[in-house]
Parts: structure tokens; C-alpha cells; sequence
């Protein structure tokens, strides 16, 4: 996942509450290594921060692991098994994580698809009952754990160079006067620093930066001091979708407009061109999956087929990458479960997962490789343009950019290795 997703991942504070409906109780569990299994079931469990400072914060990776297993069992489900879920709220809390991890771990065949802040809180017990854990990982300590296999898979501290190598070819004056706003959320913290520190690796200079609070709406401080400061190229990786909106109006407001306005990933959202109006035009984001809000669907069906089964899961739904990486997380979880065989078990699903080497979601993500946890390298560039998102140049009509590529590693990185 491009950092800047990420970033989203933990400061987008907008994300709508959806119905929880769906959520079903655990089955009851065969014993053993095949806990969680019976003859017609398989149950797996997730965490979310659903309720809290924030609610609905993460309820969109419910609405989408839900969604895509609903599909599933529309379809007879898994050699014969239909697919629950089993839904915990952490309460934006660190130990009602660890307690929601014990007891799922306890009663369910895996883990699919959850997001919460925290889940870094959750690994002990994952080791401790050796389960597979198909969750898309915000924590360094969850993304290297042997047991995760993210969809998309993360190195925090690292950040792809292709969008920012593109910048510096389109944009050469530009990328020597950068100015950064990003939240004080912890995580927001290392993601952006690690964004910046890729910048830099290839000459980018940045003039102006300043850490905000999650909440702050009023940024013309920081528009004058970047006029002041000569900024020709904004760039947010660390504020949530509402705070971008304000910071856009309140450029255009102060008739700031530096050469380039860019976000990586956060502002492609479908509340940002109501939010931010005729401010948006312009806009640029760079993403690792497609134009998932519906732009893309003629060229990716899976873009419809999520759409759609989402909004059987909550008509009011908002679709976003939580609930991408949900279902992409489902998505995962079927293909191991599929060949893990008529009578699957922990270690079964486990040896087929670290069989896939390559895994793109159905065209909902750039190729990655879970089971090695290397990242993507692939992209596309959207802007807004007469208020809607479109690709543009150096983005295909569809598919991804990989050249420019390249990945940012941070220092002392060592590549993962599964034992």
C-alpha cells in the first residue's frame, strides 16, 4: 500500500457509519487445528474500531469483508461451507484489542480483514494459537509477523518512488519548494516522515512543514507562511479527507496556487469534491489501486461487483478503501481456503498462503506478493478535473503505471523471509 493510503487508513476521521447487520456469532468449532470449521460453516473473526472518539471510523473494512463473502455464499460458498463473520469492536482501545483478539483466536478459523490503530496489540495471541491472519496491517509489528499475510502488503517506513519520480520529471522546479502538513496521529507521524524521507532521496526539498492536530480545520496560518515561503508544490499525505477539503477552499480563498497540489491517496474519497467544491479542480492523487468509486468500472468489473455487494450489505454504505482492502482481505482468505482443500485446517490454509505470490485483488490492487510481503511498485495518477476524478497522464486507461517504479526502503530495512 502507497504510504499515503496508509495515511488515510488511520486519520481519515469521515468515514460514514454502516449497518453491522451482517455480523454473525461464531459457529461452533470441530477442535483442534480446524477450530472454527464445521461440516457446513467456517467462521473467521475481525477487529475494528467501530465505536469510540471517532464511530465508524474502520466500519467500512466490516461492510466489505462482509460484502464479499456475502458474494461468496451466493455462489454456494467454499467446498460447501458458507462463510461467517465474526465482528469485534475494540472501542478505539488498545487492551479491548488484545481481549477481542483472545477470544477470537479462540473460537474462529482466522482472522480476515479488520483495521483498527491498534492491532499491533493483537500479535501475541495471534503467535500463541499459530492462526492465520488475513488483515491488511497498519503496525510494523503485525505487517512483519510470520502469520500476516496482507493483501497489500506494507513496509512501514518505506514509500513508492514511482509517483514522486513522475513529479520530478513533470514538475522540476516545483519539487525543490514543497510544503507538508500531516497529522500528529503516531502511525500518520512515521508514514509521512517516511514519505518525506523518499522525497528527499531523490532531491526533492522541502520548505515548509508543520505536524497538526486530527481535528484542526482552520490551515490560512499555514497557506500565508507557504506563499511567504515560496512553496510551488503542496503536498498531504497526513490529513484526514475533510481537512484536505478545508486546506483546497482555503488556498483558493487566500488565491494561493502553487504549481502542484498533490495527496497521496487521501483525497480520493467520494465526500472530497462536495467537501472542497470548485477548490478541487486540480487536484492530484496518486493510488495503487484503481478508480474504485466507480470511474473505472467499464475497465474493471470487480469495481461494479464491490459496489454492488456492498450496498446489499448497507444501502448507505460508503465505499472507500476500508472497505476495499475488507474485501480484497476476503478475497485472499477464499483463494487459500479454495486451496486448502474439502477438509481445511489452520496449517493447511497456512501452506496455501504462502503459495500466493502474486495477488491484485481481481484488478482491485496493484500486483503484490503476500506471502514474500513485498510490496506494490504499480500506480495510476488521478485528477480532478470539472468536478470529477479522472486518470490522467502518465496513467493507461486501465491497468497501472510501473515505469516510473521503484520503492523507497528505510534505512537498515532487511527483506522479509518466511521460515
Amino acid at each position: 500500500m502507497m504510504p499515503g493510503i496508509l495515511v488515510v487508513l488511520v486519520v481519515a476521521l469521515t468515514a460514514t457509519a454502516c449497518s453491522t447487520s451482517g455480523a454473525s456469532s461464531p459457529s461452533s468449532s470441530v477442535g483442534g487445528n480446524s477450530i472454527g470449521i464445521t461440516a457446513s460453516t467456517v467462521t473467521v473473526g475481525q477487529v475494528d474500531t467501530l465505536t469510540g472518539p471517532v464511530p465508524g471510523l474502520f466500519e467500512g473494512a466490516e461492510n466489505g469483508t462482509l460484502a464479499y463473502f456475502d458474494y461468496v455464499n451466493s455462489q454456494g460458498g467454499v467446498n460447501g461451507r458458507k462463510i461467517k463473520l465474526d465482528v469485534k469492536d475494540d472501542t478505539f482501545s488498545g487492551a479491548t484489542y488484545v481481549t477481542d483478539t483472545q477470544q477470537l483466536v479462540s473460537s474462529d478459523f482466522a482472522l480476515v480483514g479488520g483495521f483498527s490503530l491498534f492491532d499491533d496489540a493483537g500479535v501475541p495471541a495471534i503467535n500463541a494459537a499459530k492462526i492465520p491472519d488475513i488483515t491488511e496491517s497498519l503496525s510494523q509489528a503485525r505487517g512483519t509477523d510470520v502469520y500476516n499475510y496482507a493483501p497489500d502488503p506494507l513496509i512501514v517506513g518505506g514509500a513508492a518512488l514511482g509517483p514522486l519520480t513522475y513529479y520530478k520529471e513533470k514538475f522540476p522546479s516545483a519539487i525543490k519548494h514543497v510544503g507538508t502538513l500531516f497529522s500528529n496521529v503516531a502511525t500518520a507521524e512515521v508514514q509521512s516522515e517516511a514519505e518525506l524521507n523518499a522525497m528527499k532521496s531523490i532531491g526533492y526539498k522541502v520548505g515548509y512543514q508543520r505536524i497538526t492536530g486530527p481535528l484542526e480545520s482552520n490551515f490560512i496560518p499555514d497557506v500565508l507562511k507557504m506563499r511567504a515561503a515560496g512553496v510551488q508544490m503542496v503536498f498531504i499525505v497526513g490529513l484526514a479527507v475533510t481537512q484536505v477539503a478545508d486546506l483546497a477552499q482555503q488556498m483558493k480563498q487566500e488565491n494561493f496556487t502553487p504549481q502542484v497540489f498533490a495527496t497521496s491517496g487521501v483525497a480520493y474519497d467520494s465526500s472530497y469534491i462536495p467537501a472542497a467544491g470548485a477548490a478541487a479542480n486540480g487536484t492530484y492523487t496518486a493510488l495503487q489501486t484503481p478508480l474504485f468509486l466507480g470511474q473505472d468500472a467499464a475497465t474493471v468489473p470487480a469495481v461494479t461487483l464491490l459496489d454492488k455487494w456492498v450496498k446489499k450489505v448497507s444501502p448507505s454504505a460508503h465505499i472507500d478503501l476500508y472497505a476495499l482492502y475488507g474485501w480484497s482481505s476476503g478475497e485472499l482468505f477464499v483463494q487459500a481456503l479454495q486451496a486448502a482443500g474439502k477438509n481445511p485446517t489452520r496449517t493447511t490454509l497456512i501452506s496455501a498462503l504462502n503459495k500466493i505470490t502474486l495477488f491484485n485483488a481481481s484488478g482491485l490492487l496493484a500486483p503484490g506478493n503476500p506471502a514474500q510481503k513485498k510490496p506494490e511498485q504499480c500506480w495510476i495518477l488521478a485528477t480532478v478535473s470539472g468536478g470529477k476524478w479522472a486518470r490522467t497522464a502518465p496513467s493507461p486507461k486501465s491497468g497501472f503505471v510501473c515505469n516510473p517504479g521503484g520503492y523507497y526502503y528505510p534505512s537498515g530495512f532487511k527483506p522479509f523471509t518466511r521460515p
